[in-house]
């Protein structure tokens, strides 16, 4: 397997011993995570997201595809837990990070390939009670 920035490794690490603190660690505190069109801003989000959808379903996630691309990294992995597997082709999803300054400052998470996007709804904000809303503007830019 190729060699992972250390961000990257430090939540894969995390992710798969459920530890919740260990998977925010990496992360930028205004970072966004796009979890299948659902959006997270900020660690306050991200974290209560983490909890529930990822340490709280025991989701782990095994890489077998990665590829490294201007500093950041796309991984695909096979993925595992406790969780509602209805919607997804095959329990596989490509994770796109996007690395600043040593952190994490987007994830996507995506089926890969765009496979079997049609079942996807459009993006949607405050989906859940953890979701936050895009910042303003002037916060994107600043």
């Amino acid at each position: 397997m190729a060699q992972l920035p250390r961000p990257v490794a430090d939540l894969i690490d995390a992710m798969n011993r459920f530890d919740l603190d260990g998977f925010m660690k990496p992360f930028a505190a205004d970072a966004l995570v796009n979890d299948r069109h659902r959006q997270f801003w900020g660690t306050d989000a991200i974290r209560k997201w983490a909890e529930l959808e990822i340490t709280g379903d025991h989701v782990t996630m095994d890489p077998y595809h990665i590829v490294q691309h201007h500093g950041d990294v796309i991984i695909t992995a096979e993925i595992d837990g406790d969780y509602d597997k209805s919607d997804l082709p095959t329990p596989t999803l490509a994770f796109y990070f996007i690395l600043r300054d040593g952190k994490i400052t987007q994830l996507l998470l995506l089926p890969p390939n765009g496979r079997n996007l049609s079942k996807i709804t459009p993006i949607v904000e405050a989906s859940t009670p953890y979701s936050t809303p895009v910042p303003a503007k002037a916060e994107l830019s600043a």
